[in-house]
């Protein structure tokens, strides 16, 4: 070190805030150096540099943590824009927009090695699940199911496609999850992304390319914390991709007060895509762009990272009938609506916000 670094040592050490030392000798050592007037001894030189050391450490120490909680503070505020925009596109159109991702693989299948599951993170696959609906009766039309009704629900406010991929889709080296729904995405390598028609004549319910059957993303619903007791057109609503069933209705209620911890609802689960804005243009709302969601678990290089907006379409019940833990056709909603936006681990503003200020 030559004299114009030692200078500058010292001087940047006498501007330093050594109160941040925890240890109450070396602080007051600190503070009796910064104090001098006259030059340092050599010996002191070396106390003021380790000093300096000891306060850098101090001040990493200071800042571990603080991109995870900067994630946590974006995904705060961008689950509060996203409800936003859809909310005041909705009023201003009076109708949702169009063109929303499936969580799910369109037809059902579970395989962890391609399609929507291979883009989910462990986190997401915790919380949302899928309702695989099956042919009604082996006819190629659903008139009469809860499919028909709810398609009707989604068409009613707007939503009548979705962008969504099967179990079969596979990906070339540097895909990028956010844009691998899109049916024009080069590095599909096989079974690209596609747009699905909510069309309650069943133009896709019974397309031979989705392997007879149709599957949307849902939160899922129990009753009273159990599983197998909540259905819909004879399948289980308590279908998650991982996670507890006892925990869903829990859930359910946390995000929405009037969906009870006990009731048998279906709450479709449609994410903020990238396809989404675009259907929006010319409004005179349009929304810009869909935003990316990251935290501590979410990696969008590896992970599907948007934001999820929840739809109930339908309540055990609510035509005024005992609830027997089945939707039926006539106890799904005229108009489907929109509950809430979650972040793609399921979490509420609320809690990405403490996600930000916790100490852990």
């Amino acid at each position: 070190m030559n004299m114009k670094q030692m200078k500058r040592a010292v001087s940047t050490f006498r501007a330093a805030d050594v109160s941040i030392i925890k240890d109450e000798a070396l602080r007051a050592k600190a503070q009796t150096l910064q104090a001098k007037q006259q030059g340092f001894t050599l010996l002191e030189l070396l106390v003021v540099i380790t000093l300096l050391a000891t306060l850098a450490v101090g001040a990493m120490v200071a800042y571990e943590g603080i991109g995870e909680n900067a994630k946590d503070v974006a995904s705060a505020n961008n689950i509060n824009a996203a409800e936003s925009a859809i909310r005041t596109y909705r009023a201003i159109e009076g109708v949702y927009p169009e063109q929303w991702d499936s969580l799910a693989n369109v037809d059902g299948g579970t395989a962890t090695t391609g399609g929507m599951l291979q883009l989910l993170d462990d986190s997401t696959e915790a919380f949302f699940g899928q309702w695989v609906i099956p042919l009604a009766s082996h006819t190629t039309t659903p008139a009469g199911t809860v499919y028909e009704a709810v398609a009707q629900s989604l068409n009613a406010v707007g939503i009548e496609e979705l962008q969504a991929i099967n179990s079969n889709t596979a990906f070339g080296t540097g895909y990028v999850p956010n844009l691998a729904l899109n049916e024009s995405y080069p590095l599909t390598t096989a079974n690209q992304g596609s747009e699905i028609e909510l069309d309650p004549a069943g133009a896709e319910y019974a397309d031979a390319a989705i392997g007879g059957g149709l599957a949307l993303s849902i939160v899922p619903s129990s009753v009273g914390g159990t599983s197998g007791d909540c259905d819909a057109d004879g399948v289980s609503l308590t279908d998650n991709f991982a996670g507890d069933p006892a925990d869903e209705n829990t859930r359910l209620n946390l995000i929405n007060d009037s969906m009870d911890d006990d009731a048998c609802v279906l709450v479709l689960a449609l994410g903020f895509g990238k396809d989404m804005p675009g259907s929006t243009a010319g409004s005179r709302v349009a929304i810009s762009t869909a935003p990316t969601a990251t935290s501590a678990n979410i990696n969008p290089a590896t992970d599907y990272a948007r934001y999820i907006a929840l739809f109930q379409v339908a309540a055990d019940g609510s035509d005024g009938s005992v609830a027997d833990g089945t939707i039926q056709p006539a106890e799904v909603f005229t108009k489907a609506r929109l509950v809430g936006v979650v972040d793609t681990e399921g979490r509420l503003v609320d809690q990405a916000i403490a996600g930000a200020n916790s100490e852990g």
